[in-house]
């Protein structure tokens, strides 16, 4: 589950200009909420369809698609800025958003040298963390299982080399409107590992941390986004399929591989209060 750029560049006295290379479920909400506070906003996305729906929202809209990299457009403008964030997922299990998210990171080295652009910030995953028992925080080692883990841990390290401020914010898994938890294992049965902790962010406060980092001068390196509340996972998609009208998943009530990913560094370092600490308190908001 996961799951990440930015411009600031002062303008006539404004706020600045913020680039969002991907505008989707993360991407476009965030867009309207720096907008509301002031900034320019440009930002892409894959097909020209969604194209009016940016500009329908005050956003300059580009059309970027990293499958064919000889047919991208222009981007001077669009990396002329101090900042940049990505928010595009490399896509679960799925090949082609692998090599496709592989493409965009070289062409985000090869183009960042040449750009105004001194500060970077990428959505990452936890799942560069390994379940291995134990309690995970920025300085634990990242051994991922997964090959989107593998994807997001080798990113971080090919953009960490630019003679950039890079911010890596590894989200836990995303929630919020359009992804309602209670699907997620409805009417399953025998679902392994009932007992493990979750580890999920709600949309809120993903916009919230990115908004802090984006204007704390101060913040560099990684930082953990994660609620810091952790219930099992059989008491939490239970209780969110109930809420939802849906079938109850059975879970297996058992604890094998697990983790708990501490955002202790945002709370700590850049005093973050999470806007939805408790995720049960959450869910039990939308009865």
């Amino acid at each position: 589950m996961t799951q990440r750029v930015t411009f600031v560049l002062m303008i006539n006295g404004g706020k600045g200009v913020i680039s969002l290379l991907g505008c989707g479920w993360l991407g476009l909400p965030l867009a309207k909420s720096l907008i509301s506070q002031g900034y320019t906003v440009q930002a892409s996305r894959t097909t020209s369809l969604k194209l009016e729906v940016l500009k329908n929202e005050g956003i300059d809209p580009y059309l970027v698609h990293f499958s064919d990299t000889e047919s991208i457009p222009d981007l001077k403008k669009f990396f002329d800025a101090e900042t940049l964030i990505i928010t595009i997922p490399p896509g679960r299990r799925n090949p082609t958003g692998y090599d496709n998210y592989r493409k965009m990171v070289d062409y985000v080295c090869m183009h960042l040298p040449d750009s105004q652009v001194s500060k970077l910030i990428l959505t990452s995953s936890t799942s560069v963390y390994p379940e291995s028992n134990v309690t995970v925080n920025e300085l634990s080692n990242t051994f991922p299982g997964t090959e989107s883990g593998q994807l997001m841990a080798d990113s971080e390290i090919q953009l960490g080399k630019l003679n950039v401020n890079f911010i890596s914010l590894r989200l836990a898994g995303l929630i919020g409107p359009g992804r309602m938890p209670g699907r997620f294992f409805a009417g399953k049965s025998q679902v392994p590992n009932g007992l493990a902790p979750v580890n999920l962010i709600h949309l809120n406060d993903v916009l919230g941390i990115v908004n802090r980092l984006v204007k704390e001068q101060t913040a560099t390196g990684i930082y953990n986004g994660c609620a810091p509340s952790h219930p099992g996972r059989k008491e939490f998609y239970s209780l969110a399929a109930e809420i939802e009208g849906l079938e109850k998943p059975h879970f297996i009530s058992e604890k094998t591989a697990w983790k708990i990913v501490s955002s202790s560094r945002l709370t700590e370092e850049l005093n973050y209060q999470f806007e939805i600490p408790s995720l049960l308190d959450w869910l039990h908001s939308l009865k």
